[in-house]
């Protein structure tokens, strides 16, 4: 099976076409995820990624702001401040005819007490109900990423209880490597929700964003093999060869 690779940009500055053309691997953008981007700065990065974007053949990512929200907060306020940034992130995808929008679940995990654990998915889920119906025109795939959780069984129950098409899971190596079950457990876990991955390592205590080793990408590959499952693999790190990474994980 081809296997579809993204590179994570931090800022537009970093997007090199020829090289990615090269390389033939798609972008995931993560400038907007900046919380203090001005309107004005906005607009004018839009502008200048429509423009790069028109003859770029590839997939296209894009990470929404994740600092400070909560989609399923208690608070109005919180809820109303993530729809608008959440909203507005979508907007910008539409525009660029982006593939995949990525958000953080924003899962707190010590609030694990079940009946507040199945209110904040309802809650998610109500918001997600609301915002798709103002984004129907978006074409692709909104994935939700771990990032706190210790293991994959509150994410699996949030992406069940939302159980929207359009809405899958992002499974960040990363900081499922921060967590305390084996890659295998993250993967057979949401196997049926995965579509699309992070990937990057760390020391097992902080997120380092580091290169995987060529051990744990054969380990990753593998499992995908094992478990049927051929999801975009963006390269969340940075790196001097990333053709190497490339070829290792398309090898």
């Amino acid at each position: 099976m081809k296997k579809d690779i993204l590179k994570c940009i931090s800022t537009i500055d970093e997007f090199n076409m020829d090289e990615f053309n090269k390389l033939n691997i798609g972008v995931e953008i993560q400038d907007f995820t900046d919380p203090n981007l001005t309107n004005e700065q906005i607009e004018e990065l839009v502008t200048r990624y429509r423009e790069l974007l028109k003859s770029f053949k590839h997939t296209k990512a894009l990470h929404g702001p994740f600092l400070d929200l909560k989609p399923s907060s208690p608070d109005l306020d919180i809820r109303r401040v993530s729809y608008d940034k959440y909203l507005k992130t979508m907007r910008i995808a539409i525009e660029l005819d982006i593939d995949y929008v990525i958000f953080h679940s924003q899962i707190i995990p010590w609030l694990n007490e079940p009946n507040i654990a199945n209110l904040n998915n309802l809650q998610a889920r109500e918001f997600w109900e609301s915002l798709l119906i103002e984004i129907d025109e978006f074409n692709g795939i909104i994935v939700i990423e771990n990032i706190f959780e210790n293991t994959p069984e509150m994410l699996k129950d949030l992406i069940s209880t939302i159980s929207m098409p359009k809405i899958k899971i992002n499974l960040d190596l990363g900081h499922a490597r921060l967590g305390t079950v084996s890659l295998e457990k993250w993967i057979k876990e949401l196997k049926d929700y995965l579509a699309y991955i992070h990937l990057h390592s760390n020391d097992g205590f902080y997120d380092l964003h580091i290169e995987p080793s060529e051990i744990e990408i054969n380990a990753l590959n593998s499992l995908l093999y094992k478990y049927n499952l051929n999801p975009p693999i963006s390269l969340e790190f940075k790196s001097d060869n990333i053709p190497n990474h490339v070829r290792l994980i398309r090898n």
